[in-house]
């Protein structure tokens, strides 16, 4: 499986220098980064560029970080008729480390995709928010 890593500024490059220094050089895992200027038919022609480089029979990984930015709304356009294909939103060292993991246990993109379907039951589950933790807010509603 190969992994294209995308994200505002050079997010995706840092990410991958750190997940490198965790697990030595990893292979099949590029970067893309959405600099200033561009859009997202730009991002739609870097992400081609890669996957021609690629075997054609191989399964291919974005990992983005926002849902809903372009580096997201370029690959989901890439993806959308591909089954060897799928992107996932959340880029972070740790995802990237799991997904890796995952990998290199030859498990390929539907584990991946299991993986992130329990990672966001996990923090739903938790009652965490973008704004803090709900169970928190709803004691402090109770103290006024």
């Amino acid at each position: 499986m190969n992994i294209i890593l995308a994200a505002h500024g050079k997010l995706a490059g840092e990410v991958a220098n750190s997940a490198n220094m965790v697990f030595g050089q990893i292979d099949k895992l590029d970067t893309v980064a959405f600099v200033p200027g561009e859009n997202a038919e730009n991002l739609k022609a870097k992400y081609q560029e890669l996957i021609a480089q690629y075997d054609a029979a191989e399964e291919i990984l974005f990992v983005v970080d926002l849902f809903g930015g372009s580096p997201y709304n370029a690959a989901f356009e890439t993806v959308m008729q591909e089954d060897r294909m799928d992107v996932i939103t959340g880029l972070s060292l740790p995802m990237l480390i799991d997904i890796v993991g995952i990998r290199e246990m030859h498990e390929g993109i539907k584990a991946v995709q299991v993986y992130e379907k329990l990672n966001a039951m996990d923090y739903v589950k938790s009652g965490k928010t973008l704004f803090g933790n709900v169970q928190e807010e709803e004691e402090e509603e109770d103290e006024l």
